[in-house]
């Protein structure tokens, strides 16, 4: 180095030279990389528990998510149980609902009839078709 270079160094602590052979310094400079490397090593043990804590939280969660499932499945089988029943629910309300139609049918029938032995038996269509709905719609 030039003479001029070591003068500045010198003035500005940055003697190179001087360190490596200062017991002292090599001391101090020790001693802070432990406390740098013993604060590293708390702050990776701290963000680890952090991370264990929010992993079990959200595995306890899936566990409960998942021990619901047997209970939601139930209830979904019971609702599908229910629309395998509709169509034939569906299609009893139709046919009573067309028996119910032929009844009023019959009704208008004979009051329009003139007579007696007509509007008897079109009475008798009318209650027949009134107790086949009944039975229907059960």
């Amino acid at each position: 180095m030039l003479g001029m270079e070591k003068k500045v160094r010198a003035l500005y602590g940055d003697d190179v030279e001087s360190k490596v052979n200062n017991p002292a310094v090599e001391a101090k400079e020790t001693a802070n990389s432990a406390r740098a490397g013993l604060a590293l090593a708390i702050l990776a043990i701290v963000l680890a528990f952090g991370v264990y804590v929010a992993l079990d939280a959200k595995l306890t969660t899936v566990a409960q998510s998942v021990a619901d499932v047997p209970a939601k499945m139930a209830t979904i089988d019971a609702k599908v149980a229910q629309f395998e029943g509709l169509p034939a629910k569906i299609r009893k309300e139709m046919q009573a609902e067309k028996v119910a139609a032929f009844a009023a049918a019959a009704d208008q029938l004979a009051a329009g009839l003139d007579g007696a032995e007509h509007k008897a038996a079109m009475a008798k269509i009318s209650d027949m078709a009134k107790q086949l709905q009944a039975d229907v719609a059960k």
